[in-house]
């Protein structure tokens, strides 16, 4: 199974795109995200963050240096 996440900010595009992906016998799902950032991260969004956010947020993290939290 592949799931695609699809981010637009057109309604009448989302419509399409859920149109044809059903056209073609695929399952559809959509969700309001928010896009999550530092401060969201450190103060919390009023609710569990979805496993699509987290994705998104860490590989937009991906090209930042990591700390060493073990203590040598």
């Amino acid at each position: 199974m592949t799931t695609l996440i699809i981010k637009s900010d057109s309604d009448r595009k989302t419509s399409l795109l859920i149109k044809f992906a059903e056209e073609l016998g695929l399952q559809t799902i959509t969700q309001d995200l928010k896009e999550l950032d530092t401060t969201a991260m450190a103060t919390g969004i009023g609710r569990k963050a979805t496993d699509a956010e987290l994705i998104d947020y860490l590989a937009r993290e991906s090209g930042t240096k990591s700390i060493d939290l073990v203590r040598k």
